[in-house]
């Protein structure tokens, strides 16, 4: 029962701030454009709104904090394609065995090195910097696309 209160003063509440929202934007009298109309400057009694418009071609994704949280998500993900990566690495400088052999424990090792490093990156994804990855090549499915394309042709 208590619960329930609780979620009923929660959503009364929601319902309340957003009705007084739109009572407010609906005050045209209070809402200024500048000259180009790209940017909202609200002043009213209760509520100070000011939005800038943001162009998504302006934002430098690869220096920004979406970046190195998808590069570690992905890397985290992706760490198992270190192992075949390795294998046909080690595979293209000696034989196929010792490349299944050797470059399996290699990529293993790899592998468990780039998962960590990408928790690293998405742990730490909002402290910069955003655009050095600490492992070459920043992805371990670029490693193993170039590596399995070398061996094959």
């Amino acid at each position: 029962m208590r619960i329930r209160t609780i979620l009923l003063a929660c959503v009364v509440g929601a319902v309340v701030s957003m009705l007084a929202m739109a009572g407010a934007y609906a005050n045209d009298q209070d809402i200024y454009y500048d000259s180009d109309n790209q940017d909202i400057y609200y002043d009213g009694d209760y509520h100070h709104i000011y939005y800038d418009s943001i162009v998504a071609d302006d934002i430098a994704y690869e220096n920004s904090p979406i970046n190195k949280l998808g590069r570690g998500t992905i890397n985290t993900a992706t760490c198992w394609a270190e192992v075949p990566a390795r294998v046909f690495e080690v595979s293209n400088r000696h034989d196929p065995l010792t490349g299944f052999t050797l470059g399996t424990v290699e990529g293993v090792f790899t592998g468990i090195f780039r998962g960590l490093t990408g928790i690293f990156d998405a742990v730490t994804f909002i402290i910069p910097p955003y655009d050095e990855p600490i492992m070459q090549p920043e992805y371990a499915l670029t490693r193993a696309d170039r590596e399995i394309k070398e061996y094959l042709w």
